[in-house]
């Protein structure tokens, strides 16, 4: 198997399909604790803490702010999706 059929697999395995092309991703992974994201695929947007999408900078150009409002443990992320369905309209 490939490094590049193998990267395949493991998107797999941390990538979550919410609704549509909306998913649940496991964005890093330390020690026993991973990040988490909710990603808005085809529109490049991520769901950040205060229940809106906002763009997603290249990895270079993100700063510790972008990663507090847009990273979360998996509870977390489950429970705010929640809320976004709540109080949005998809």
């Amino acid at each position: 198997m490939t490094d590049t059929e193998k990267i395949k697999w493991f998107e797999r395995a941390v990538k979550f399909q919410l609704d549509g092309m909306i998913f649940l991703v496991m964005k890093s992974r330390k020690s026993d604790s991973a990040q988490w994201a909710i990603e808005d695929i085809p529109n490049g947007k991520i769901l950040n803490s205060n229940l809106e999408w906002e763009d997603e900078p290249e990895k270079a150009k993100r700063d510790e702010s972008f990663l507090i409002r847009t990273r979360f443990d998996l509870e977390t992320a489950i429970t705010m999706y929640d809320q976004y369905k709540m109080f949005s309209v998809l």
